[in-house]
């Protein structure tokens, strides 16, 4: 009894230890759960915290940014009036005195008393002599004017070149004009053509600049055509392609024309890329045609090259560049509200977009054409005539590159059946092959689906009627059950015939449609074969000329 005691006590300790050592394990659990739900909720915070302090630390740097470019353009700006508010004076001026002399509202005197003012004010700006070179001639000093000019042209002649040549086409001198056009385009780089050099050839060609009774731009204009052929080694090649896929945008699938040979002729799209480019030539004729006899608004034309002496005049000077770079930046920054990251993405996106026009003669003359932006119709005539031979080799390849791979046979595929055809007037030969090929069709699938069955269960109930009857004449009990089997058997048989009937009709049926609208399929697709050829022939027997005017 001691020992059971004892052995009793034991356990009963064993118990309240595993209770106690339990009870602490579930509140260390449960202290573990709630640290770790508080850890959580601290992490919660912190993350909250971090978002806000980056926040707090995106808009800090976005405010420092931007009271950094508010104070730098003040800067900027001081430096631009302190170096270069004589040259804003000078461009201003010049505008004036354009426009006092087309009004003729001031005095001769006050214009050559201000811009000789202005040039002793800006002894390196281009545009200050001349300003007086033409307040002289509006003066009629001409020694004073040559002087002028002379030094306009020592501290920039291309630009002067220009401006005197535009002032020249308002004042109607054409022959000063093209000589300083000649000028101007002797600095015009081929490989590096600007927009608005291509205006002043389109107003050259259109008769802006008057008669050039020496051929002076033309012989430049002609002189850069070569200089990019020379440059570029494949320039041939890349204006063919570039036009043939300019002519694809005329062209249109034949799929109506030729609806038979889309759905049975293996062919098709063979045929369908030729004849479409066949198809598109009169399009892509009228297209060119209307380009090249588009009406020239003359005034129009005036009003955008008036626009062009505007604007070099009032233009910044290159001394002004580095200035006005980062006085453009410092207001980007302004304008995306202290973001600097997004005001160097647009600088520089400007500058990519600024690069990418300046383009070679014959890249800028194509994208004159090609361009979805509206452009003047003078513009594109202009361009077309000088590149016509480069459209007329890329018109070529576009109609010829399909040419080769159209078929000289086709292959007519219906219901699973295939027979070819080189002329497409062989119509009964197929139709017999494809007539055949169904008739054995339906004979082996009537055969699959004739059975005798029907005229066994008959010949079955017929043996049971008659073995009832015998059994009935000897008085056999189950004679009634055998001939009712046998009558069922009839009925069954007489069912299943009259099913079978039905079943190889419907398949005779099926197979007549499919003949009539087989041979239908055959005869269109030969017909349409037939003019399909008849088109290509006639095109290459007389192609379209897109240059008839």
């Amino acid at each position: 009894m001691a020992n059971t005691t004892s052995t009793i006590g034991i356990d009963l300790d064993t118990t309240s230890t595993i209770k106690n050592i339990n009870l602490v394990t579930s509140e260390l659990k449960s202290s573990v759960e709630e640290m770790g739900a508080k850890i959580e909720s601290t992490n919660e915070s912190l993350q909250a915290l971090r978002k806000e302090f980056e926040a707090f630390r995106i808009n800090q740097t976005k405010s420092n940014a931007l009271n950094r470019a508010t104070n730098e353009l003040v800067r900027v700006r001081q430096e631009l009036e302190q170096k270069f508010s004589n040259y804003s004076v000078v461009r201003d001026t010049m505008l004036g005195v354009l426009q006092a002399t087309d009004l003729a509202l001031v005095k001769k005197d006050t214009i050559s008393r201000v811009s000789e003012e202005l040039m002793l004010s800006t002894p390196e700006y281009w545009l200050a002599p001349c300003l007086v070179a033409v307040a002289a001639w509006i003066g009629n000093d001409r020694e004073l004017a040559e002087r002028a000019i002379k030094e306009a042209v020592k501290r920039n002649e291309t630009k002067t070149a220009l401006t005197m040549a535009l002032i020249c086409r308002r004042n109607q001198k054409q022959a000063t004009c093209y000589e300083w056009l000649s000028v101007y385009f002797a600095h015009q780089d081929a490989s590096n053509f600007s927009e608005d050099t291509l205006m002043y050839i389109d107003a050259y060609a259109n008769g802006i600049f008057g008669e050039d009774e020496k051929h002076i731009c033309d012989d430049y204009i002609n002189k850069w055509m070569r200089e990019v052929r020379g440059s570029s080694s494949n320039i041939d090649e890349e204006q063919a392609k570039l036009w043939s896929e300019y002519c694809l945008g005329f062209s249109h699938d034949t799929s109506e024309q030729f609806p038979e040979l889309k759905e049975s002729v293996e062919e098709y799209e063979r045929i369908d890329a030729y004849i479409r480019r066949i198809n598109s030539a009169e399009a892509i004729a009228s297209n060119f045609n209307s380009i090249q006899n588009a009406p020239v608004d003359s005034d129009s034309l005036k009003t955008a090259i008036d626009k062009r002496l505007i604007g070099l005049i009032g233009r910044y000077d290159n001394k002004e560049d580095a200035l006005r770079k980062e006085e453009h930046y410092y207001e980007l920054v302004k304008y995306f509200d202290g973001n600097e990251e997004k005001a160097r993405e647009q600088r520089d996106l400007e500058e990519r977009i600024r690069r990418e026009q300046m383009l070679n003669l014959v890249q800028q003359l194509t994208k004159t054409v090609i361009s979805d932006k509206p452009v003047m119709p003078s513009m594109k005539k202009t361009a077309v005539a000088y590149l016509t031979d480069y459209i007329k080799n890329g018109y070529k390849t576009y109609i010829t590159e399909k040419k080769a791979d159209f078929p000289e046979q086709i292959t007519v595929s219906v219901d699973g059946w295939e027979g070819t055809t080189a002329s497409g007037n062989d119509q009964p030969r197929l139709v017999a092959e494809y007539t055949n090929e169904i008739n054995t069709r339906r004979e082996n699938e009537l055969k699959s689906a004739n059975t005798i069955m029907p005229k066994v269960k008959l010949g079955l109930g017929l043996a049971l009627v008659v073995v009832g009857v015998i059994m009935a004449l000897i008085k056999t009990p189950a004679f009634s059950i055998v001939a009712i089997a046998g009558l069922y058997a009839i009925a069954k048989g007489f069912q299943e015939e009259r099913m079978l009937k039905q079943k190889l009709a419907n398949i005779n049926a099926k197979f007549d449609d499919q003949l009539k609208n087989g041979k239908n399929k055959i005869e269109n697709a030969c017909d349409q074969w037939s003019k399909a050829k008849i088109v290509v022939a006639d095109f290459e027997n007389k192609p379209v000329d897109i240059f008839t005017a």
